[in-house]
């Protein structure tokens, strides 16, 4: 589906990992991570309060509030999380892979931004 669209872009309420739910969601990060190993190309937009606060917060603290850790973020549906995580586990990286590799990407992202 992510191939037929040829972009994602990620609407995030918050670059903090207490506030986050886009981080806490696993159907967002995995997505994230298949446009990543797919290299399609991915887009961020903040929501107006995250935006302003992305501003006045220093990369180095933005660094470390980023926390991305897809084997606790959760899926409406029970089965699609157990799936998804499954899928992960057995990616050659595992769940370490993808939690690099989407902070990474958002890294970037956000520092685009600022």
């Amino acid at each position: 589906m992510i191939e037929r669209i040829g972009k994602v872009v990620c609407v995030v309420d918050s670059f903090s990992a207490a506030d986050a739910v886009y981080f806490r969601r696993l159907w967002t990060v995995f997505e994230v991570f298949i446009a990543l190993t797919k290299n399609i190309p991915i887009d961020l937009a903040l929501m107006s309060d995250a935006e302003q606060r992305l501003f006045v917060t220093a990369f180095g603290q933005l660094k470390e509030s980023l926390i991305v850790d897809v084997m606790n973020a959760t899926a409406t549906e029970k089965e699609d999380e157990d799936k998804i995580k499954l899928m992960i586990q057995r990616a050659s990286n595992g769940s370490q892979g993808v939690n690099d590799a989407v902070k990474q990407l958002f890294l970037k992202l956000f520092n685009k931004l600022l």
